[in-house]
């Protein structure tokens, strides 16, 4: 049994491991030392794709950050930021199509409003707030 307790462990460690790791290549670029736009690329089944991006502000803040699926469509979670750094909104899609939760940001940090996607379409209880974090409105979808 102790055998298998760090087999196990070990064994995950390696898989891991295999996973290719996505080539970082700038696309454009505010200087020579700051990046503007930089895309990863991975390869599977010998087909080489984009799987996510990162923007920069000129200030060297990210602005966006995100991934695709092999056909470009955005797919996972995407996170925006306001050129101080603060988060400014996140989102998830599903090949290309808006799903679960959707949160945005005032500048200064609080929550604008929240709520549902379901097959790129506002759903359930959105919430909105004020710039102090007091409910404004209430909306069901």
């Amino acid at each position: 049994m102790k055998n298998a307790l760090i087999f196990f462990p070990i064994l995950l460690l390696m898989l891991a491991s295999c996973e290719p790791k996505p080539e970082r290549v700038v696309e454009s670029e505010w200087s020579t030392e700051q990046p503007k736009l930089v895309s990863f690329f991975i390869e599977v089944d010998d087909v080489k794709f984009k799987q996510g991006e990162e923007k920069y502000y000129e200030n060297g803040k990210l602005e966006y950050t995100g991934t695709y699926d092999p056909a470009g469509e955005r797919h996972g979670d995407w996170k925006y930021y306001y050129s101080n750094g603060n988060l400014w909104s996140t989102g998830s899609y599903e090949h290309g199509i808006k799903t679960g939760v959707k949160q945005v940001y005032w500048p200064e940090g609080k929550l604008r409003y929240e709520g549902n996607f379901t097959d790129d379409q506002k759903s359930g209880h959105w919430i909105f707030y004020d710039m102090e974090g007091n409910i404004i409105e209430e909306k069901d979808y």
